[in-house]
């Protein structure tokens, strides 16, 4: 159990075209709606080639250049997708991304600028204003420094959360595998 005097803050750093990651996002944001009032979760699409190459390895993806460079562009533009959506606020950037990997992993569609479109209309978005972030440099410079943020705390692989809690001592762990609530629990 969480001690009411303990604020939790989870950094979530997840691959937006892996079940793994959105399994881990679920699993999170229960631990998260149990102590809504202690914990606040800030998530980054992290991807880079390792991040990649280790994605495809785990599915069993032949690495055939055009898969490589299909599957590297659905990750890279979900990302800005999902900061542009994060711009209207962390929440509808939370439901918009969950919104458009189920559609994408569970449903098995693909990324689309009608399934933008219809994700974005699920999290009550401005259109006018997440398109234009979407295609917007701000955007890419946002997904830059989230980089730069995700290797700075430590992240190598994805999905992998940083738990950070304060009260009476602060601590922070890094965690490099799939969490569930339960582990969160007995973590913090």
């Amino acid at each position: 159990m969480v001690e009411r005097t303990k604020q939790v803050e989870i950094f979530l750093f997840v691959n937006p075209i892996c079940k793994a990651s959105l399994k881990m996002e679920d699993e999170v944001l229960k631990f998260v709606d149990a102590y809504e009032e202690n914990t606040q979760i800030t998530i980054y699409p992290y991807h880079n080639t390792q991040t990649l190459y280790r994605y495809m390895k785990e599915n069993d993806f032949p690495t055939e250049i055009a898969l490589w460079n299909k599957l590297y562009n659905e990750s890279f533009h979900l990302s800005l997708a999902f900061i542009a959506a994060t711009i209207q606020g962390k929440k509808k950037g939370r439901e918009f991304l969950l919104a458009i990997q189920r559609k994408m992993i569970i449903q098995k569609r693909g990324l689309s600028k009608d399934l933008l479109i219809e994700s974005a209309e699920l999290a009550d978005l401005d259109m006018e204003i997440f398109l234009f972030d979407f295609h917007s440099p701000f955007v890419q410079h946002l997904f830059d420094l989230d980089q730069d943020a995700s290797s700075a705390m430590g992240a190598t692989d994805t999905p992998s959360c940083l738990v950070v809690t304060t009260g009476e001592e602060k601590k922070a762990t890094l965690i490099e595998k799939f969490v569930t609530a339960e582990d969160l629990y007995q973590l913090v």
